[in-house]
C-alpha cells in the first residue's frame, strides 16, 4: 500500500522576534496556539534568516537559495519567474497549492528600477544595453503586488499558477494599511460604509501620533488577520480526501506599523512588558560602527514614521513592544481558530505544522526599534516549529543550525520529493544533516539611497559566535553569543581572540565558495 502523502499547513508571521512567542520563554505574550504546534512538534532555537529583510529573504525561503544566487538581493527586486519554488515542485507532482496572505514575491511599489550610471570612457551603449543583464524582472507580469493598483482595483485578476500556487489571497502592505485581495473582501464587508483604515481615521488624536503606533478604526471582525483566518478555513473546507494539500497562511502581523484591534489593542499594559537588557546602550553611542550603519539609523532618527531603525524612548518602546504582542496574541487566535477546522476536516493526522517568521526585529536591542543596519540576535533569529504528526518526536526543541534556504528541502523531503538541482539548503530532519554555519547576505540600506552604494554586510554564525563583515570597511564585528548573548562587547579588534577571529573568517569564506550558485550543470568534457 502507498503511503498516502502529508498535507502541509506553514504559518508565516512578518518581523516577529523569536523570543516573542511564550514556547520560547516569553512569559507575558500569550501564544497558546503556537506554543501547542512546538508542544507536540520541535522548535528550532538556533533558526536563522538567509537575508534579514522581507522579500529577499522570502525569496530565499521560496527558492532555497541565497540572494546573491536566485537574484531578489534586497527589497525592491523580484523573484524572477524563472524561479523554482518548492511550491512549483509541490504542485506539479499532484499538490494542491494556496497562498494566503502576505506574498511579497514581488515589488509593492510602482517606481520603476533607477537606471545607473555606465562606468569607464567612451559611448553611451543603447539604454536596453546598459544593463549587462536584459533580465530586468519589470514589465506587466512583475506588478502582481503593487498596492496602488491594488487599492485602484480589488478585483484585479492575478496569472495563475502563482509562484507554484494555483490558489491566492494576497495581502500587501502592514498594519491597518493592507490592499490585495483584502481590499475587495474589505469593500463587500463595509457596504458602502467610509473605509476605516489607516492612520487618518485613527480613533486616538490624529493630531499627536507617536511614530509606528495609531489605534486603528478598523473592528477585529474586518482586520486582515481575521480576512487570513477566514479564508484558510474556507480552503480547508474546499480540501478533498484523495489530493494532498501545501497551504501557507502568512500574516503582515506584527510588522509596523502596530495597529492591533479592538480588545488586542489593550489586551497588554505597557507597564508590564520587559525591555530587552541592552536598550540602554544604544548603537547611537556605539563607536566601532560604519559611516554606512550611522547613516542607516540617522535615517530612522530623522524619519521614525518611515521604514528605517530608530531610537525610540523607553515610554514609547514599551508602547510598541504591548501592541506588538498584541498582534502576536491576535494571530495565535486566528491560528487556533485554522486549526479547529484542520481537526474537524479530520486530516490533522495526516497533516504536517510549520511555524516560521520572514525575520526579525530590534524590538529595544541597543535602543532601537524595526530592523536593517546591523545583524543583531533579534533581527536575525527567528522562530521555526515543525510537527510531523507521524514522526516519533523524542525532543520538543533543538539546537541544530538552520536557515531560510533550508526550508524548501525540507518540505520537499517530507512530500517525499527529491530536491531541484541549484537549491542549496539542506533537509533539516535527514539523518546525516550536520550543523553546519549559517550565511547571511545582506545589500545594506543605503543602496536605496544610491544604487551603486558599497554598503553590503555579510555575516557568519557558527558554534556560538557571530561574525560580520562591512564592505569597503575596515570595522567589523565578533561577538561570542555563549558569553555575551545580548551582544555588547564587540571582540573584532581584541588581540586574545585573533585566533578566533580568523577561524571565523576562515569559514565564512568557505561557507561563500560552499554556497556557489550549481543550478546550470556543464556537458560532460569527451
Amino acid at each position: 500500500m502507498v503511503k498516502k502523502r502529508p498535507n502541509f499547513i506553514i504559518f508565516m508571521t512578518d518581523q516577529q522576534r523569536a523570543d516573542h512567542l511564550g514556547c520560547y520563554g516569553n512569559s507575558v505574550v500569550k501564544t497558546p496556539n503556537i506554543d501547542s504546534i512546538a508542544a507536540r512538534g520541535v522548535r528550532f532555537d538556533k533558526f536563522y534568516v538567509s537575508n534579514p529583510v522581507c522579500q529577499p529573504n522570502r525569496a530565499c525561503l521560496a527558492t532555497g537559495q541565497l540572494s546573491s544566487v536566485n537574484g531578489a538581493r534586497h527589497n525592491g527586486i523580484a523573484m524572477s519567474l524563472d524561479s523554482v519554488t518548492y511550491a512549483d515542485v509541490l504542485r506539479s507532482s499532484g499538490y494542491k497549492t494556496g497562498l494566503i496572505g502576505k506574498a511579497h514575491f514581488q515589488n509593492v511599489s510602482p517606481l520603476p528600477p533607477p537606471l545607473r550610471e555606465t562606468t569607464g570612457e567612451g559611448i553611451e551603449p543603447d539604454e536596453e544595453m546598459r544593463r549587462a543583464r536584459r533580465d530586468q524582472r519589470s514589465g506587466d507580469a512583475y506588478k502582481c503586488e503593487i498596492r496602488k493598483l491594488w487599492a485602484e482595483n480589488p478585483d484585479r485578476k492575478l496569472p495563475m499558477p502563482y509562484y507554484g500556487f494555483d490558489h491566492v489571497r494576497l495581502c500587501i502592505g502592514h498594519g491597518d494599511q493592507v490592499e490585495g485581495h483584502y481590499s475587495g473582501w474589505l469593500r463587500d464587508k463595509l457596504g458602502g460604509n467610509p473605509d476605516p483604515r489607516g492612520p487618518q481615521n485613527a480613533l486616538d488624536d490624529k493630531a499627536d501620533h507617536e511614530p509606528q503606533v495609531w489605534a486603528t478604526a478598523v473592528p477585529e471582525e474586518l482586520y486582515p488577520t481575521r480576512y487570513i483566518e477566514e479564508e484558510a478555513i474556507s480552503f480547508l473546507n474546499q480540501a478533498d480526501d484523495e489530493t494532498p494539500f501545501a497551504l501557507v497562511v502568512s500574516f503582515p502581523d506584527p510588522h509596523h506599523p502596530f495597529t492591533p484591534p479592538g480588545r488586542f489593542r489593550t489586551m497588554y499594559k505597557p507597564s508590564d512588558v520587559a525591555i530587552p537588557e541592552s536598550f540602554n546602550s544604544p548603537v547611537s553611542e556605539r563607536g566601532d560602527i560604519t559611516s554606512n550603519t550611522r547613516a542607516t539609523y540617522k535615517m530612522g532618527d530623522d524619519n521614525p514614521h518611515a521604514y528605517w531603525p530608530f531610537h525610540p524612548t523607553e515610554e514609547h518602546l514599551r508602547k510598541m513592544i504591548a501592541l506588538n504582542y498584541g498582534s502576536i496574541s491576535f494571530v495565535d487566535e486566528a491560528i487556533g481558530n485554522i486549526l479547529t477546522k484542520l481537526d474537524k476536516t479530520g486530516k490533522a493526522q495526516d497533516t504536517i505544522l510549520c511555524f516560521m517568521s520572514d525575520h526579525g526585529d530590534y524590538m529595544g536591542d541597543h535602543g532601537t526599534v524595526l530592523k536593517q543596519g546591523l545583524h543583531y540576535n533579534g533581527v536575525i533569529r527567528v522562530p521555526f516549529i515543525w510537527s510531523d504528526p507521524r514522526a516519533a518526536n523524542d525532543q520538543s526543541k533543538t539546537d541544530l543550525q538552520g536557515s531560510a534556504i533550508d526550508f524548501a528541502p525540507t518540505v520537499l523531503q517530507r512530500a517525499g520529493l527529491k530536491v531541484p538541482i541549484g537549491m542549496q539548503g539542506v533537509d533539516l530532519f535527514a539523518a546525516d544533516t550536520e550543523n553546519r554555519p549559517v550565511l547571511i547576505e545582506d545589500q545594506g540600506t543605503q543602496i536605496y539611497v544610491h544604487g551603486d552604494s558599497q554598503c553590503a554586510i555579510i555575516s557568519v554564525v557558527h558554534d556560538g559566535w557571530r561574525i560580520s563583515l562591512f564592505e569597503g570597511e575596515d570595522i567589523g564585528e565578533l561577538f561570542d553569543l555563549n558569553n555575551d548573548p545580548i551582544e555588547m562587547n564587540n571582540l573584532w579588534a581584541e588581540p586574545n581572540v585573533a585566533a578566533k577571529k580568523f577561524d571565523m573568517l576562515y569559514i565564512l569564506a568557505l561557507q561563500q565558495l560552499k554556497l556557489r550558485d550549481r543550478s546550470l550543470c556543464a556537458t560532460a568534457q569527451a
